[in-house]
């Protein structure tokens, strides 16, 4: 065989290879491209802000994968509690649940517990500059890493989180003895326990039997869920304490969403932050219009003194081992823009 030959040979050998590679690629990525049905779960009724934002985030996925990625929803609890759906997703289930910050701390990045303390943000603007910061960020790689469950946002906020019971507490001394529903997470008992409230744990959709009941005499929650959960109909006092604006958002399992091209990754991203923004916009616009129509059902107002708050629930941020108060200091220059 000639030398011209030869080579044309081991051309040829190597077009084939490439040819073979480039076939296997394609497939590859075909394969990665097959349909994803997600499962959106949330214990929150379906006329919640934060569903019926999702549902529209959801809608806007799928026209613009294409159909690649579609979605069944799930609200009022249907696939189970919030710890139930973060479960499911770090097991490599299809599910997107909806979830707070504390509840992420339970897995493997107890960090994320800071982010549920009392006044930690001083308005929307803070608190969604301190959701997409590099020190978040850098949470939401090591829970993904750790206990593979992907944040797609906590930016969702639904408006800071008020007093509600059979009378006012303007003043943190009027708590004594209250009984408070507060969920079974350590950073809300921790914050209530100063107050000296008589904490009662009850489900989401348990406490407007649990208020009309008398099992509890008061509970707290934003505007909006306030509207959604009809509380105000057995409890007709808000006390305005705006003590908490909770980091909520979506999680679902790393394996899964790693599954997804890296395109539609992109857009999944994009759109649950962007739900996120929408939801916060949304809340802000709402707050006159749901007090007026609180008021209009026989529901009081009460202005709180919120520097006493303030103060009375400040030991917060030195009572966890699990992080310094150097944490706080970090967490406060993220959400002003001085951590640059």
């Amino acid at each position: 065989m000639s030398r011209f030959k030869a080579k044309k040979n081991i051309i040829n050998i190597f077009m084939g290879l490439a040819a073979f590679a480039s076939a296997n690629a394609f497939i590859a990525s075909s394969a990665q491209a097959e349909n994803t049905t997600l499962r959106i779960a949330s214990v929150n009724p379906a006329t919640t802000e934060s569903f019926v934002v999702a549902e529209r985030v959801a809608k806007r996925i799928t026209e613009r994968t294409d159909g690649r990625v579609t979605f069944q929803l799930f609200p009022s609890g249907q696939l189970g509690t919030t710890n139930d759906t973060i479960e499911q997703a770090s097991q490599g289930q299809p599910v997107i649940g909806f979830v707070s910050a504390s509840a992420m701390a339970n897995f493997g990045v107890p960090e994320f517990s800071i982010l549920e303390g009392p006044f930690l943000t001083d308005n929307n603007e803070e608190a969604e500059r301190l959701a997409n910061s590099a020190l978040l960020k850098s949470l939401y790689d090591k829970l993904a890493e750790s206990a593979g469950i992907r944040v797609l946002s906590i930016n969702w906020f639904d408006g800071a989180r008020h007093m509600i019971g059979d009378k006012a507490y303007p003043e943190p001394s009027d708590l004594k003895g209250v009984l408070m529903r507060v969920p079974p997470v350590e950073t809300w008992i921790k914050t209530f326990d100063p107050l000296q409230v008589v904490a009662t744990s009850v489900e989401a959709g348990e406490v407007y039997s649990a208020l009309s009941q008398g099992v509890v005499t008061a509970a707290e929650a934003p505007l909006t869920g306030l509207r959604a959960s009809r509380w105000y109909e057995p409890a007709k006092h808000i006390t305005t304490t705006g003590h908490f604006n909770l980091f909520t958002g979506w999680v679902m399992s790393e394996n899964v969403f790693g599954k997804l091209t890296t395109e539609d990754q992109a857009v999944m991203l994009e759109e649950f932050k962007k739900g996120g923004q929408e939801l916060t916009k949304l809340s802000e616009g709402l707050g006159e219009e749901i007090r007026q129509e609180f008021e209009a059902a026989g529901v009081t107002f009460h202005e709180a003194n919120i520097e006493a708050y303030r103060q009375a629930t400040a030991d917060f941020y030195v009572n966890f081992s699990d992080w310094s108060e150097e944490l706080h200091k970090k967490m406060r220059a993220a959400a002003t823009g001085n951590d640059q």
